[in-house]
């Protein structure tokens, strides 16, 4: 009797282990089971988060910069900061950009020009902003100025609303449109028209200085057509 009762034991016993590792295979096979989930959804989502970051580096940008239609709305053509700008139609002096840019004119539009004929350059640069990995490429952008007297290239805003903020900045004035000069040469001169601008005689590539005394009113066009032969 005592030995009928031990081998139940023992089969009670070996089958509660069973029971126990069961549950435990059970339980291992689950939890082996949410890794491989938790690691395939993080794996899915590394992936499609690279996919993101790949897709940002290589969009291409086309049509008009944004920026250039808020500019081209809030600075119509006309005259701003006494005469020191002039504003034009986007594009007006897109020619004569070009000759004096050599050809490279991609994401350049001509926006107007200043008192002393110097040529107003929107410059689109969303482009070179994606290839260099920069935030929020889709919006990069410069006003740069090209000055016809020295052959040189400044850039005085690095976006249109640093640009139409620095305009009633008077250091800014005297810093990148000659305003000592023009002041000095207006109430003697008059104003420039909207075919001619403040030049130089003799020009400054011909040894000429920046003093009002060799301040001459010239036509636009033709002033400009020849400082580029200089």
């Amino acid at each position: 009797m005592a030995s009928k009762k031990k081998s139940a034991a023992t089969k009670k016993s070996a089958a509660t282990k069973k029971s126990a590792t069961t549950k435990k295979s059970a339980a291992a096979k689950k939890s082996a089971t949410t890794k491989k989930s938790a690691t395939t959804k993080k794996s899915a989502t590394t992936k499609k988060s690279a996919a993101t970051k790949k897709s940002a580096a290589t969009k291409s940008f086309s049509g008009p910069h944004p920026k250039l239609a808020l500019i081209n709305k809030q600075m119509p053509p006309g005259r701003y900061v006494g005469g020191l700008v002039l504003f034009t139609k986007p594009g007006a002096h897109d020619d004569e950009m070009a000759d004096w840019l050599m050809g490279n004119v991609a994401g350049r539009t001509s926006l107007g020009r200043t008192a002393f004929g110097e040529i107003i350059v929107f410059r689109d640069l969303r482009e070179r902003a994606r290839e260099n990995g920069e935030p929020n490429p889709e919006l990069t952008c410069d006003v740069a100025i090209i000055d016809i007297h020295t052959k040189s290239m400044k850039v005085p805003s690095h976006s249109i609303e640093e640009w139409q903020a620095s305009l009633d900045d008077v250091a800014w004035q005297r810093e990148f449109l000659r305003k000592d000069l023009f002041d000095a040469v207006k109430g003697t001169l008059g104003a420039n028209g909207d075919d001619d601008c403040y030049g130089f005689v003799p020009a400054l590539a011909l040894g000429g200085a920046e003093e009002p005394q060799n301040v001459r009113r010239q036509r636009w066009f033709e002033h400009q057509a020849m400082l580029l032969q200089t």
